[in-house]
């Protein structure tokens, strides 16, 4: 296992576990997610991860609007059961592996709101 694959299920085993109660709840302005960039993951309280992705700024990423959202309230699911985990990543670490990490997070979780689940080079 690379170092790569290894911080990738460290970051999957924290979206994953976090209480549910921990995570931030669905609101207009988002105003408890961080600004911080990272790997953030919509989750529903019973059905667990319904979407996973990364952002250099994650609170802004939700508030100009998000398809998991759309995607959930679709699928008709009470927005009191979906939330949002997340995990912070500093910004060196973002410039140089967030892409590879979302890859292997996905590739590992396949969260049914990804349209499209990158393959390995």
């Amino acid at each position: 296992m690379t170092d790569a694959e290894a911080q990738a299920l460290t970051i999957l085993d924290s979206l994953t576990k976090v209480s549910f109660s921990n995570c931030v709840p669905i609101s207009r302005d988002f105003t408890e997610l961080t600004t911080r960039p990272g790997i953030y993951a919509v989750r529903h309280r019973t059905e667990g991860l319904l979407y996973v992705s990364k952002a250099q700024d994650i609170k802004e990423r939700f508030r100009g609007g998000h398809k998991s959202l759309i995607w959930a309230w679709l699928a008709d699911y009470d927005h009191r059961d979906v939330a949002i985990a997340t995990h912070a990543i500093d910004f060196m670490q973002w410039r140089s592996l967030s892409a590879e990490l979302e890859r292997i997070i996905l590739q590992a979780s396949k969260p049914p709101f990804n349209a499209r689940i990158p393959m390995r080079d």
